[in-house]
């Protein structure tokens, strides 16, 4: 998440991590659908459900679907990645969700952070996603939840013709680590979202508002299109603190002890409630902001991974 002032910029922190390592109908936008073939790329016009061989008796090819509608909104859109050998057994989705101060940034900001995550491990469907940005006193919540929500399930209606599992690991960066505790812990009614990783997040919308370095507190007004105290029933729907219970998805928590725009409080708040729901979890607290420093990278990466393999089931 960034202050206004930085919205514009990329997220240092997921990008970092992965360098290292890492309906408006189903048709596919003007970029068409991708097919590995003979070495090559081809593009492919048409939608995900008419493209999709029936013949599953040999290895399925690799699949790309670049902007991917989910809504009607411009910005309703996605990157799918389906790798080739792909099967409902073996291959699990792994969707990332970005962050810019529920603001600002792009899902193409990262389209070369998820090629290293497909190099990285090929076994996952790989989703990249867009929400509704708040500009201008538009979109603001529960705009990008319910986004979340939509792309999520648009997501989970094509696994039968894509030939992949639907049980989910969702990556959350900043704001994208909010939206990803709150379609997790909130939403999760299929429960097909299985883990979670929510980097340097925000878990309760009333303390980021109170308690947040100078410039927070007007961010989330404007976010929110409110005060706590102006508009209370929005605070609390939108804090993901108010959703844990012992049903939540295994969940990874990574969060620097000095961060000043995601309080470390944050973290720890989230920690106490999925200890106390009987969630399993796992937190990876370092000293640090709200980038995870250079030398514990790898050690995070490897954690990262190692935790969404493990639960993803």
């Amino acid at each position: 998440m960034h202050t206004p002032s930085s919205l514009n910029s990329q997220t240092p922190l997921f990008l970092l991590l992965v360098l290292l390592f890492f309906l408006q109908g189903t048709g596919c936008s003007k970029d068409g659908l991708r097919r590995a073939e003979h070495g090559g790329d081809t593009t492919i016009p048409g939608g995900p459900t008419d493209t999709i061989p029936d013949d599953t008796a040999k290895p399925l090819a690799a699949l790309e679907f670049l902007n991917e509608h989910y809504g009607t909104d411009s910005q309703q859109v996605m990157d799918i990645y389906l790798p080739a050998g792909r099967s409902k057994e073996i291959t699990q989705i792994m969707v990332f969700i970005h962050g810019g101060g529920w603001m600002g940034s792009d899902k193409s900001d990262y389209t070369e952070n998820i090629n290293d995550m497909k190099n990285r491990d090929a076994r996952y469907a790989y989703v990249n996603l867009n929400y509704r940005l708040v500009k201008d006193g538009k979109n603001q919540f529960p705009a990008a939840e319910e986004d979340i929500k939509a792309a999520l399930e648009h997501v989970w209606a094509l696994t039968d013709s894509f030939h992949i599992s639907p049980l989910t690991a969702v990556i959350g960066v900043s704001a994208g680590a909010h939206l990803t505790a709150l379609e997790a812990f909130k939403h999760n009614t299929k429960g097909y979202i299985r883990s979670v990783v929510c980097i340097s997040g925000v878990y309760d919308m009333k303390r980021f508002h109170d308690e947040g370095s100078a410039g927070v507190a007007p961010l989330a007004v404007l976010v929110l299109g409110g005060t706590p105290e102006g508009k209370p029933e929005l605070y609390y729907s939108s804090s993901p603190v108010n959703y844990v219970t012992e049903k939540g998805p295994s969940t990874l928590l990574m969060h620097g002890t000095e961060d000043t725009l995601a309080r470390y409080n944050q973290a720890l708040a989230m920690d106490s409630l999925l200890k106390k729901a009987g969630v399993v979890h796992e937190m990876y607290s370092y000293n640090g902001g709200h980038s995870i420093p250079a030398e514990l990278l790898n050690e995070a990466a490897d954690r990262m991974f190692t935790f969404v393999a493990r639960y993803t089931k």
